[in-house]
């Protein structure tokens, strides 16, 4: 029984840690698209669209990656 609710709590520790290590990623990708198109002195056009797929982008690789 208590087998059970030991893998519950690591599972939520291990997703809640995850969640926050994404969040984290995307915000450096935001900072540095935004960082990058001011120094070229370009608009940024949907930095936060552009964060997010390189954010996305990053999670998928290393998921497959560790399959291997």
């Amino acid at each position: 029984m208590f087998e059970g609710l030991e893998n519950l709590a690591a599972v939520l520790i291990a997703s809640v840690f995850l969640i926050f290590l994404g969040l984290v990623y995307f915000m450096v990708n935001l900072w540095i698209v935004k960082t990058g198109s001011n120094l070229l002195g370009l608009t940024a056009e949907l930095p936060v669209l552009s964060a997010a797929l390189l954010t996305f982008a990053g999670v998928i690789s290393s998921a497959l990656s560790s399959r291997r």
